[in-house]
C-alpha cells in the first residue's frame, strides 16, 4: 500500500496575486524539505490553491498532511486574510492504497488511493464546516469510520492553534529538541516547551507515531 494526500488551501481567494504565487514558491521548498525525510516523497500544486502529494511510505501520510498544514498556517500568519485562512490553512484528505502509476517527471499520478483522496477532498469541500479525513481502500466501513474519526479529531486540534504553538509543534515533527527549536525561533527552552505543552504535544505526537506503527495491509487484508 502507498499513500496520496490531497488537499486545498482554505479561503485562497482572500489572498493576492503575489501572495499566492509566493505561498505556492514555499510550499515547493516544503516539499523538498519533506522528501529529505521521506525518500520517494513528491508534492506539486494544482489548480491554483490544490495540493497533491503521492506518499510510498504510508506511515508518513498523517505526519506529512500535518506539516503541510502547519505551514500554511504559519506562511500566512501575517496577511491580511480571511479568518478562515488563519485558523485551518488547509483540509486534507488522505487516501491509502495502491498506485498504478506514479512519475515525477510526467507530473501523473494515478490509481485507487489518489481517487480516494481526491474523490474525500471534493466531498468535504462541499459540506459545511472544515475538517480533514482519510480512507484506506479494501478496509471495511467500520475500520475507515474509526480511522476518519482519528484524523479529524487530530485536525481539530491543529486548528485551535495559535501560530507561536504551530511553529514549535512543526519543528517537533521534524525532529528537532527544544533547545535548537528554540535557537530556531529565538526563544528560550523553556518557552518552547510551554507552548509545546499548550498545544498537548504529548498527545499529538503519540498519535502520529500510533499511526505510523499501523499495520494496515494486516488490519485490512
Amino acid at each position: 500500500m502507498l499513500a496520496t494526500i490531497s488537499a486545498d488551501i482554505v479561503s485562497s481567494t482572500s489572498l493576492n496575486t503575489s501572495e499566492l504565487i509566493g505561498l505556492r514558491r514555499r510550499l515547493q521548498e516544503l516539499f523538498t524539505r519533506i522528501a529529505e525525510d521521506s525518500p520517494g516523497f513528491w508534492g506539486r500544486i494544482v489548480r491554483g490553491d490544490g495540493i497533491e502529494c503521492f506518499v510510498p511510505e504510508y506511515h508518513d501520510a498523517l505526519r506529512i498532511a500535518i506539516l503541510i498544514k502547519l505551514f500554511v498556517k504559519m506562511a500566512v500568519a501575517e496577511w491580511d486574510c480571511s479568518p478562515q485562512l488563519l485558523r485551518y490553512g488547509i483540509r486534507f484528505s488522505i487516501g491509502i492504497g495502491a498506485i498504478s502509476y506514479a512519475d515525477r517527471e510526467e507530473d501523473i499520478i494515478d490509481g485507487p488511493a489518489i481517487y480516494i483522496s481526491g474523490r474525500n477532498l471534493d466531498a468535504i469541500s462541499r459540506v459545511r464546516g472544515v475538517y480533514s479525513c482519510i480512507e484506506v481502500d479494501e478496509c471495511d466501513k467500520r475500520t475507515n469510520h474509526l480511522l476518519d474519526s482519528y484524523v479529524a479529531l487530530i485536525d481539530n486540534l491543529l486548528n485551535s492553534y495559535s501560530i507561536k504553538q504551530a511553529e514549535v509543534v512543526y519543528y517537533k515533527l521534524f525532529g528537532y529538541k527544544e533547545t535548537q527549536i528554540g535557537e530556531i525561533i529565538g526563544v528560550r527552552q523553556s518557552a518552547v516547551n510551554s507552548r509545546s505543552s499548550l498545544a498537548d504535544w504529548n498527545l499529538l505526537g503519540r498519535a502520529v507515531k500510533d499511526f505510523e506503527n499501523f499495520d494496515f495491509d494486516r488490519i485490512c487484508g
